[in-house]
């Protein structure tokens, strides 16, 4: 009996000392592989206990307490707010962008052409009035920031008459022929546009329709090239060079042939001509500026290379502007400097309207 209880009790402490050296459960981890801590009683301390571990979040969750700053971990984080569909770029309710208007730079001096053009669909008007009953009107519309196409009137092509010698008389005064109508296209690029300090650069050609003056047909056209550089923010300077053609024919007598200035004797050195000007704005929206320029002449009773010819212009002037779509000028042009006769010279005044409405129009449907 004895030795039936010894060797019960041996079992019993054997059995003890293998469950002792067993490891520990392991700890339950929550989805994302954190350890759990082990439960505590409602105290916050020791091993035991009944309260419920804490409940999984999301880490990627602000939760209170996690706010930015140099805190101690007070205070709430704004979750952030994710629209319900991106912007595509063809959202019909996204509000469309109104590029405000500028000040353009003017395709003219006073009368020479300058190389700066248009903005695409910007629409650019000037009339003008002098003193000698001269009336012009002149009107484009810029095309794809490189061309554009006008229309106008001009006062500037004159009839002299002929003296006893077959040649233009100079004792008198010549008279306008108008109105001398015209279409032009210029095309070009931009200043500043290829390089840095590249200046405005335009390739225009100007040419007239038929006019029917004192029984004789005449028709003028100019090819131009030019550049315009702005030299700092208030001084800009013009230069070009003009090739001409003009063409007179009388409708009634024996005699009906053309006369063209590219068929008179040395017509190069008749037909190419230089112009230019400068502006200068010594204080703001208001500018000074000096224009030499080129009309054609016709003598209708004359013989030869007289019947034609090209007769230098001299102008200046100033351009205030009343506001980005408003100009005014005014000033002095002597039709002809060569006889430095200013009983002919004219004051004249104009007004100059751009309009962006087209090219608002144009943008609203991109």
């Amino acid at each position: 009996m004895k030795r039936t209880n010894a060797i019960v009790l041996a079992a019993l402490l054997a059995s003890a000392a293998l469950a002792g050296a067993q490891p520990a459960p392991p700890t339950p981890a929550d989805p994302y592989g954190v350890p759990m801590p082990p439960p505590t009683d409602g105290s916050g301390s020791g091993s035991s206990g009944s309260a419920q571990p804490p409940p999984i979040t999301d880490p990627a969750t602000p939760t209170a307490g996690s706010g930015s700053g140099s805190g101690s971990g007070s205070g709430s984080a704004t979750p952030e707010v994710k629209p319900d569909k991106p912007d595509d770029g063809y959202n019909p309710n996204k509000p469309k962008v109104k590029l405000p208007d500028r000040q353009v730079d003017s395709p003219v001096i006073i009368t020479s052409p300058t190389g700066w053009l248009l903005p695409a669909a910007v629409l650019y008007s000037k009339t003008a009035i002098d003193t000698g009953g001269g009336v012009t009107s002149d009107n484009r519309v810029g095309l794809g920031d490189v061309a554009e196409f006008g229309l106008a009137t001009t006062d500037a092509v004159r009839q002299r008459a002929a003296g006893a010698d077959g040649h233009p008389d100079e004792n008198q005064t010549a008279t306008r022929i108008q109105p001398y109508l015209t279409a032009s296209f210029r095309l070009g690029v931009g200043e500043n546009r290829l390089f840095e300090h590249q200046p405005g650069i335009t390739l225009g050609f100007m040419k007239s329709f038929e006019r029917n003056h004192d029984n004789e047909k005449t028709r003028i056209a100019q090819l131009t090239l030019v550049a315009s550089e702005h030299l700092g923010r208030r001084v800009a300077i013009h230069a070009g060079g003009a090739f001409w053609d003009a063409s007179v024919q009388a409708n009634t007598g024996d005699d009906r042939s053309e006369t063209t200035l590219h068929g008179e004797t040395n017509h190069w050195n008749k037909q190419i001509r230089a112009f230019g000007g400068i502006q200068v704005e010594p204080i703001d929206k208001s500018m000074i500026l000096v224009d030499l320029g080129w009309a054609p002449e016709f003598c209708y009773a004359c013989t030869g290379d007289d019947k034609i010819r090209l007769r230098p212009e001299l102008s200046w002037g100033v351009r205030y502007q009343v506001a980005d779509w408003l100009q005014l000028d005014s000033g002095v042009r002597v039709p002809d400097i060569g006889n430095a006769n200013l009983l002919d010279a004219q004051i004249f005044g104009g007004l100059t309207f751009t309009s962006w409405g087209l090219r608002h129009g144009v943008d609203s449907l991109k």
